[in-house]
């Protein structure tokens, strides 16, 4: 990475981060005035500042009308050359569109609130509006309704009769956990019925104000007629907001990515340094990529801007920005590391390690041909999806995958399936032991603890499910190879950044681990000797001596809970061992329901088995997944300081799309 420095004429500093935009590689910071450079913040012109306005706006309107029109979230664009590419143009017509949807939408939530209201009232006046519409068509007497609570009732008629003078005469009908009590008093005596019903602490239940003025016999007609055109009316408005989203969604895409465009380019310009005549601009490049953009903006602008650049100190320069590079096999990985901050500038990007180890640990742990193959096809679909542009989108889970993430996806999947199979040949395995069945006499994959030489075609090479050493020795393996290579990690990175107390510490635990390895080996293996002996108390002096040089007591801690990190790889074997023996059931208990009935038994069983192996993988995946990953960032990562110095993300000033 270079730093790079840009200095010019006040009046092109727009032009010149137009330049680097459309170059889309350089990350432009805000630039850091000293009292010596004789430079303020760059203060933006009232014109500028209007523009600026205008865009912010159309970046707030656009995208709550995107998200209103449930435009989904990789709609791609229209492209350029379409419409307006002023402000104000732009600002005209996404208000236009705008106007729409809010009419719709206002239409939509007054619908939306008279079927709610309409489904409150209806059931209780359909039911009274016999004997409300005899009260109403009355010359002599006004009826009113009130819900009151059952054990309420009596004290209420006799609060209303003892305050009309018993001029009242009641009907009650069973409303739910309520009475609905319909109350019939001489018209003169209307107002003293509310009054009552107040003192009582119950109150008058009327109709929705619309349909006050309809009468009770007529509002139950309309309201009955509202709930079956109202339903409709949503249904069209919702088509109709479906078509402006297929209609106006693209176009609106492209209109916020413009917007975003200016408006990233007027935030940037406000960072600039700037002097009277001048401006400054400070930022950083891929080294790769510093010689294009150089030679770009002396060719547009010539004598009018001086460029300085310099590669960055990974020493002592203090937030790099930091871009991944890494193989082409190695790059789909990188996507693993993005739920942390990346390594920090000249650290070690552990990408590699987890494109070697990570499908390596996922075929260990699953080891079945059958998956293998049913991953490998699944990431098929998955890179073909990609690649025509389609989403993936979880349903339940809420979550969306952009159709570009899909094909690095997939290569992961790729790789996982490709070590499934593999790691599903050692054990022989297809389905769990399928293939240790058929062809019955004759199978696939046999085992010379249960048969002779030669019974099947193939002789499996570590039947797991018995055979337990191999695969504890191996993961015990991958745990000394991954922790001790973490700390040799540090012990290089201390001296490449001349950190002593970094070189020491991971010296020292380095070599206290390897005694301990070394002994315990040599113990359990009877192999313990002078020179082992020799060796190890060798390694653990080293290791005092780092603890004080280090000055970190708290090694000694370390050193036992670094022991049991290396144990705990043995995670591998004990879930591989547990989808292993899960898989193994389900076939057996296929293979006992076929031999139940003749024709059908077969297929029920193989049905059932598949539905088993399905069913299992489906809830034991996150675990296959999460169990590999976490070896990594805890067991590994942690060794190396990974979280320690963490860095910050390249994120260079481009074009987002639409016009610029």
């Amino acid at each position: 990475m270079d730093q790079l420095l840009v200095v010019g004429r006040k009046q092109i500093a727009h032009d010149v981060l137009a330049s680097l935009q459309s170059l889309g590689v350089v990350q432009v910071d805000e630039f850091q005035a000293t009292a010596d450079d004789g430079l303020a913040r760059f203060t933006l012109k009232e014109e500028d500042a209007r523009r600026k306005a205008t865009w912010d706006r159309i970046v707030a309107r656009s995208g709550t009308l995107l998200h209103l029109l449930e435009v989904p979230e990789f709609t791609p664009g229209t492209g350029k050359g379409e419409g307006p590419a002023d402000a104000d143009g732009i600002a005209e017509r996404v208000d236009a569109i705008g106007e729409q949807v809010d009419i719709l939408l206002a239409e939509r939530t007054r619908s939306t609130d008279e079927l709610e209201t309409v489904a409150t009232y209806l059931p209780l006046f359909r039911d009274l509006a016999p004997t409300l519409a005899q009260l109403e068509a009355s010359r002599y007497l006004h009826g009113a309704v009130t819900l009151v609570a059952p054990d309420a009732q009596a004290r209420v008629e006799a609060s209303l009769r003892e305050a009309l003078g018993g001029n009242v005469a009641f009907e009650a009908r069973a409303r739910g956990r309520q009475v609905a009590l319909v109350i019939a008093v001489l018209r003169r005596d209307a107002a003293e019925l509310r009054a009552a019903l107040a003192k009582a602490g119950v109150g008058e239940l009327t109709l929705p104000e619309r349909y006050v003025d309809l009468g009770v016999a007529k509002a139950v007609h309309v309201m009955e007629e509202r709930q079956t055109t109202v339903p409709k009316r949503l249904r069209s408005i919702s088509e109709e907001l479906h078509k402006l989203a297929l209609q106006h969604g693209p176009r609106l895409k492209t209109m916020r990515q413009t917007a975003l465009n200016h408006q990233s380019r007027l935030e940037r310009l406000g960072e600039l340094g700037e002097g009277r005549y001048s401006f400054a601009l400070q930022g950083w490049v891929p080294s790769a990529d510093r010689r294009r953009v150089v030679d770009a903006l002396t060719k547009q602008f010539v004598a009018d801007v001086v460029i300085k650049h310099r590669e960055a100190d990974e020493h002592h320069d203090v937030d790099v920005p930091v871009k991944l590079q890494n193989a082409t096999w190695a790059r789909p990985f990188e996507g693993l590391l993005s739920l942390f901050a990346p390594p920090k500038y000249g650290n070690f990007d552990p990408t590699w390690t987890l494109a070697i180890f990570f499908p390596l640990f996922f075929g260990v742990i699953v080891g079945d041909i059958a998956f293998g193959l049913l991953f490998a096809w699944i990431a098929w679909w998955l890179r073909r999806r990609g690649a025509s542009g389609q989403l993936l989108s979880l349903g339940p889970l809420n979550v969306v995958i952009a159709p570009k993430a899909l094909i690095p996806l997939s290569t992961i999947i790729y790789w996982c399936a490709g070590w499934t199979i593999v790691w599903g040949y050692i054990y022989g395995e297809f389905f769990g032991n399928f293939l240790e069945y058929f062809p019955a006499g004759r199978p696939i994959f046999y085992t010379t603890l249960h048969h002779e030489p030669g019974y099947g075609l193939i002789e499996i090479l570590l039947f797991r499910v018995e055979v337990f050493e191999p695969l504890l020795l191996l993961a015990i393996g991958f745990g000394v190879l991954q922790v001790l290579g973490g700390w040799a990690i540090r012990v290089f990175y201390g001296f490449k950044h001349h950190d002593m107390k970094h070189v020491y510490e991971g010296l020292g635990m380095l070599m206290g681990l390897a005694a301990l390895v070394t002994f315990t080996t040599a113990f359990l293996t009877d192999n313990l000797n002078p020179v082992v002996l020799g060796i190890v108390a060798l390694g653990m002096a080293v290791f005092v001596v780092c603890v004080v040089l280090a000055r970190m007591p708290l090694m000694i801690v370390e050193l036992v809970s670094n022991s049991g990190n290396i144990l705990s790889y043995l995670r591998l074997f004990a879930v591989g061992l547990a989808a292993a023996l899960v898989a193994s059931l389900a076939t057996d208990l296929g293979f006992a329901i076929s031999g139940t009935m003749p024709i059908v038994g077969p297929l029920l069983g193989i049905a059932v088995a598949l539905i088993v192996h399905l069913l299992a993988l489906v809830l034991k995946i996150i675990g296959y997944t999460l169990q590999p990953l976490r070896l990594h960032y805890v067991e590994f990562f942690t060794k190396f300081g990974f979280y320690e110095s963490s860095g910050r993300d390249y994120r260079p000033f481009k074009l987002l799309g639409g016009k610029s």
